[in-house]
């Protein structure tokens, strides 16, 4: 199930909330679990990339972004 990572605008906390596509498709109500306000923004949280292989030689990254 996907997370979708949010900041509230009132109080900068970053939260995530889980829900299927359909669920995100339909409008989530997002609301800030620290202050309870819904001024809320979608972020871009941190990817992985994975070459699919566990060999050696494969890259390794991390979520941070770094791959060797």
């Amino acid at each position: 199930m996907p997370t979708y990572q949010y900041r509230c605008t009132n109080c900068e906390h970053d939260f995530a909330l889980k829900a299927t596509v359909a669920e995100y498709d339909d409008g989530l109500d997002a609301t800030c679990p620290k202050c309870g306000s819904d001024e809320v923004k979608r972020r871009i949280g941190d990817i992985m990339i994975s070459s699919g292989s566990s060999g050696d030689g494969a890259p390794r990254c991390t979520p941070g972004g770094g791959c060797c």
